[in-house]
C-alpha cells in the first residue's frame, strides 16, 4: 500500500494557499471549496455534518460549539454515529438535511464552520457569519480528508497516533491471512431490494479505506470503480461470485439478523451460485462503518478479517 507522508499531503495542499495574506491570527487553508483565511486557534467550531463533520473532530479530541443532526421518525434530534462520545455540549441546530438556518449557525458565533460537500452552497450561505471550509470524503480517499481535518485543528499527532492504529491492524490482519488473501476472491456489494438491483462497494469512505488497506482479489466486475454508486441488474450478479460474497447491509439488528441480508440470499440468482450453496454469503453491518472516522474503517477492517480468517472457509469456489 503507498501511503504518502502528512507533510507532503500538507505540503500540497498549502500550495495554492501560499498566495494568500491573512490577517494576524489566521493562516491560509486549501480545503473543498478553495483557499479560506481560519483562525490558527479555532475556538467556535459549527459544523454542518455530524457523521461527516462533528464525528472526525471528535475523534481528535475537539467538540464543536454546535452542528447539524438528524431527526428521527419519531421527532427525536441525535447525532448520528456517535455512540463512545459525549455531546451533551454540543447544540443540536438543524438537520443536515436541511433547511439551513444561517441565523441558528449566526447566533452560536462561531469562528469557523466546517461543512461537507453538501449542500454545495453552504459557502455562499455562511461565509457571511465565519469563514467555511468544506472537507470532502467522497471525492478523495477518507485517510486524506481525515488527515485534513486533522491539520484544520491542529491535531495532526493525534491523527498520525489513529492513522498508525488502523495500519497496524491491517498489517496484523495481512499477516495472519498469509498466502491466503492473494488466494481468496471477496466481492463487496449492496442489494436495493425495492429496485431489484445491487452495487459494488466502491473505493470511497470507510470501507474504500479498509479495501484499499487489505487490497483482497475482487471479481473483475468490481475492479477499477470509480466515486460514483454504480447500480447493476441482479441479472448480472453471477459475475460477482467469489470465494466469500460480503453484503453490505443497514439494517442488521443487536444479533446480526438482516431482512435486507435474508432477501438477498433468497434471490434466484443469488441462490444459484456456488457460494451461497456453500453458505459464504456474510452480512457486513455497515452502519458500524458509516461515518468519517478512522474507528469507523477500524470497525470495518474488524468484520472483514474475522470472515476471510475463518479457517473453515473454502477458498477455491472461484479461480481468478
Amino acid at each position: 500500500m503507498l501511503r504518502i507522508p502528512l507533510a507532503a499531503i500538507l505540503a500540497a495542499l498549502a500550495l495554492p494557499a501560499l498566495a494568500q495574506d491573512c490577517a494576524d491570527g489566521q493562516r491560509a487553508f486549501a480545503h473543498g471549496a478553495g483557499t479560506t483565511c481560519i483562525p490558527e486557534n479555532p475556538q467556535r467550531i459549527v459544523t454542518l455534518h455530524d457523521q461527516n463533520g462533528l464525528l472526525p473532530l471528535m475523534e481528535l479530541g475537539v467538540t464543536p460549539v454546535a452542528s447539524f443532526g438528524h431527526v428521527q421518525s419519531d421527532g427525536t434530534r441525535i447525532f448520528r454515529r456517535m455512540e463512545g462520545y459525549d455531546t451533551s455540549e454540543v447544540e443540536w441546530i438543524g438537520s443536515y438535511r436541511g433547511p439551513f438556518d444561517a441565523e441558528a449557525v449566526a447566533a452560536m458565533e462561531p469562528d469557523l464552520i466546517v461543512a461537507a460537500p453538501w449542500p454545495p452552497e453552504a459557502p455562499e450561505l455562511m461565509g457571511g457569519i465565519a469563514p467555511v471550509v468544506v472537507i470532502d470524503m467522497f471525492q478523495q480517499p477518507l485517510e486524506d480528508a481525515l488527515m485534513q481535518f486533522a491539520d484544520l485543528v491542529g491535531r495532526t499527532d493525534r491523527a498520525e497516533e489513529l492513522r498508525a492504529g488502523f495500519e497496524a491492524k491491517a498489517a496484523e490482519t495481512r499477516d495472519a491471512l498469509g498466502d491466503r488473501l492473494a488466494a481468496t476472491t471477496v466481492s463487496v456489494l449492496t442489494f436495493d431490494e425495492s429496485g431489484g438491483r445491487f452495487y459494488p462497494a466502491n473505493p470511497t469512505q470507510a470501507l474504500g479505506m479498509v479495501l484499499r488497506a487489505l487490497d483482497p482479489v475482487r471479481p473483475a466486475p468490481e475492479r477499477g470503480l470509480g466515486s460514483e454508486r454504480e447500480y447493476r441488474a441482479m441479472e448480472t450478479v453471477g459475475g460477482h461470485e467469489a470465494d466469500a460474497m460480503l453484503h453490505l447491509v443497514y439494517d442488521a439488528d443487536d444479533g446480526g439478523a438482516s431482512d435486507s441480508h435474508a432477501a438477498f440470499t433468497a434471490h434466484p440468482l443469488v441462490q444459484a451460485m456456488a457460494v451461497t450453496r456453500a453458505g459464504q454469503v456474510y452480512p457486513l453491518d455497515g452502519i458500524a462503518m458509516v461515518g468519517s472516522a478512522w474507528g469507523k474503517a477500524e470497525n470495518g477492517l474488524d468484520q472483514i478479517a474475522t470472515i476471510l480468517l475463518r479457517e473453515d472457509l473454502d477458498r477455491d469456489l472461484v479461480t481468478e
